[in-house]
């Protein structure tokens, strides 16, 4: 009895502390570390490449010293009773296996003569590892995710220790910071949030509204106001770097994620504060996804788009919600073009937004007018109609896959007709999109195909599969082709401009197959658990994910990423 009052007494202790920890970092992480400046832009990548790593290794230390005490104080009071049952359970594996093979039965219920009859001996025998393995599992609370990404740090290790520049590709100073360092602060983040952070419904709202701000100084930063930010700098540089993020390509990666979380809880809000909060967000965050004048926003808005009524939308009330979603969409976009049309100066004067001057056009009206209608059509249904048949529901999600393979369909064949030539005065103003050639994207065509001129000509068989080197893009580029580079008047490519296209170079097939496999993992599980939550912050994945095709992983929001994900895995 006595040993029984202790034991909870030291997890007790020592569960607060790991809880509090825990919080006081994801809090700090998601609400603080996205407004953090130390001196304006000039190093504000370096600055929160070490504002990530350094605090996040501390705590990986601060945690194992808690966890040697936490066994001293089970030796010290409880007679080493909770380390003792858990090398109980681990011999319990290969016990329980056993035991089932003496029972005469394996997993499927068969009996082990009628197996021994049939000559099936080597399938028992599999039979009993896999048992082992799930036991193991269970034992050890491994997941699919904890798996995958275990798997992924092996390969960025790997890739590492054989890289041609092993002291930059461990602190991927020669690029974007996202060198193995980087990597092994992500596993040590994802050990303890997902262990010991215990999630409270304000803190979505927290971490939300602070994103907010951080869309609204972007939303500023639109109207031309730096705020001191751009002293000292050439002008052009009030056309590409805003809010507390940077350049725009890397604020674009933030209203991603946050544009999937805020329309899926909006979507998904029940409580009338829950409506109105996540409206105000939903708004802000619409705004910025267009004034951010990145391109790439398109991208992260139709995954955000196709995947909402597939995998969130139950009722019909959440349908005419999804409704909303898309016109304060168009309205913004509609909105920022008529702001960008008059007297004052905006950042879309300088190389003008696609999205906005499409937001001139006389259609665009028309748009918005039929997108209110059917708002209000919805809303005005929803409120009388019944609950939502499984029927309806799968009526309205097979609509809506029709819907996105015409949309696919149509991209398709707009990208052939411009690539073709035909009808070329309709496509030449939208050319940097539409036409694939080396000025593509903001000359990612170039890039892209320096990237697979190295693999394909220079890389060796354990570089295809293993990579040069997390994030020794640079190295590639400068010592195979800076003459070519520079010829063209382009400086230098310390980054792909495509994150998966990246990682294949850099860490390989082995290295793009993990990763993949650890978000497809993360997704799935949230999107499994049907809690709201994690569903919220998968739709945000998504987007990141989408529009990281065409854009850069970078430690200024790509620790935010992360450590959202894990909230939501923690959930679970």
């Amino acid at each position: 009895m006595k040993n029984l009052k202790s034991e909870a007494q030291i997890k007790k202790l020592f569960g607060n502390i790991a809880q509090w920890l825990t919080e006081v970092y994801v809090l700090f992480y998601l609400c603080i570390f996205p407004l953090s400046i130390h001196d304006k832009y000039y190093d504000i990548l370096v600055f929160r490449f070490a504002l990530f790593w350094k605090p996040t290794l501390a705590y990986g230390v601060i945690f194992v010293i808690i966890g040697l005490l936490y066994l001293l104080c089970d030796t010290l009071y409880n007679e080493g009773a909770i380390r003792k049952r858990f090398f109980e359970s681990l011999k319990a594996i290969n016990v329980g296996t056993e035991a089932r093979r003496i029972d005469g039965k394996n997993g499927s219920g068969t009996k082990n003569t009628d197996i021994k009859n049939s000559g099936l001996k080597s399938v028992k025998h599999k039979s009993g590892l896999l048992l082992k393995v799930q036991n193991l599992c269970k034992v050890l609370h491994i997941t699919g995710t904890d798996i995958a990404f275990t798997v992924l740090i092996l390969v960025f290790s790997i890739s590492t220790a054989f890289a041609e520049y092993p002291y930059e590709a461990f602190w991927g100073d020669r690029g974007r910071n996202q060198g193995l360092l980087l990597w092994l602060m992500f596993y040590i983040a994802y050990i303890l949030i997902t262990r010991f952070y215990r999630y409270q419904k304000w803190h979505i709202y927290a971490f939300m509204g602070c994103w907010s701000l951080v869309c609204i100084w972007g939303i500023c930063n639109f109207f031309m106001m730096t705020f001191g930010m751009l002293d000292g700098t050439d002008d052009i540089y009030a056309y590409t770097f805003v809010s507390s993020i940077g350049n725009i390509n890397t604020y674009n990666n933030f209203t991603a994620i946050f544009y999937g979380v805020a329309a899926s809880a909006f979507v998904l809000a029940k409580k009338p504060f829950e409506y109105i909060y996540t409206f105000v967000m939903l708004l802000i965050v619409s705004f910025a996804q267009i004034m951010g004048k990145s391109d790439n926003a398109v991208l992260s808005t139709a995954a955000v788009w196709m995947v909402i009524p597939l995998v969130l939308i139950k009722n019909w009330k959440q349908l005419s919600g999804f409704f909303i979603v898309m016109f304060m969409y168009v309205l913004s976009v509609k909105v920022t073009a008529v702001l960008a049309s008059q007297d004052f100066p905006t950042m879309n004067d300088a190389d003008p937004s696609i999205v906005i001057e499409l937001g001139k056009k006389g259609f665009m009206n028309i748009i918005v007018v039929l997108m209110f209608l059917l708002v209000v059509a919805a809303a005005v249904y929803s409120s009388k109609a019944k609950e939502m048949s499984a029927a309806a529901l799968k009526r309205v999600r097979s609509v809506w896959i029709s819907l996105i393979l015409l949309g696919i369909t149509g991209v398709i064949v707009i990208l052939i007709l411009a690539n073709t030539g035909v009808h070329s005065e309709i496509w030449e103003p939208y050319r940097n999109i539409l036409i694939f050639n080396e000025e593509w994207g903001t000359v990612r065509g170039l890039n892209w195909k320096l990237a697979m001129t190295y693999w394909t000509t220079d890389a060796t068989l354990f570089s295809k599969i293993f990579g040069y080197g997390p994030d020794t893009y640079y190295i590639i580029t400068m010592d195979r082709f800076m003459d070519l580079m520079w010829a063209k008047g382009y400086g230098f490519f310390d980054s792909a401009h495509n994150e998966y296209l990246e990682y294949f170079i850099t860490v390989g097939i082995a290295g793009l197959i993990a990763y993949l496999t650890f978000l497809c993992t993360s997704v799935k599980a949230m999107f499994k658990s049907k809690k709201n939550v994690p569903m919220m912050i998968a739709v945000g994945v998504i987007a990141y994910a989408l529009q990281a095709v065409v854009n850069i992983a970078i430690p200024i929001t790509t620790p935010v990423l992360m450590i959202l994900m894990f909230v939501g895995l923690s959930i679970l």
